[in-house]
């Protein structure tokens, strides 16, 4: 896939799409919680690349400062701004792959424990649903 045309964005989309890398190594290893926390990561990652390269040129460096404080993590709001810039709708089923991921919270980061493996491999099966469409329209 190429790269986003916006500048701005290519350095968010370059880090979900390693972040998502490290989660698939972590899930083939059975570092479950690690691999989930990395790959909701690769979805706030992608969401602030397609953002960026949706929005007007004049307006990307104020929202790539709008990257700060928890809201910076929260999914459902660079859902909202990516809409509020002209970004087409979800389709259903990466809005389906789009609600299971928005279970996802920066704190799985202080996680201890493993989350079980069936799980893990579902939700980083939907962050892929999710970073494959987001990758079309860049």
């Amino acid at each position: 896939m190429p790269l986003p045309h916006a500048a701005e964005a290519r350095f968010f989309y370059q880090a979900a799409k390693q972040r998502l890398e490290d989660a698939v190594f972590l899930l083939e290893v059975d570092r479950t919680t690690g691999a989930v926390y990395l790959a909701g990561y690769a979805v706030e990652c992608m969401l602030k690349a397609l953002l960026l390269n949706q929005c007007p040129p004049p307006r990307r460096k104020e929202f790539n400062e709008s990257f700060r404080g928890a809201k910076a993590h929260d999914l459902a709001w660079h859902k909202a701004r990516y809409l509020e810039v002209g970004g087409p709708s979800f389709p259903s089923g990466i809005s389906k792959a789009f609600s299971f991921v928005s279970t996802w919270e920066v704190s799985f980061r202080y996680r201890s424990g493993s989350i079980r493996l069936t799980d893990a491999k579902a939700f980083i099966e939907a962050v892929r649903i999710i970073t494959r469409w987001a990758e079309e329209r860049m």
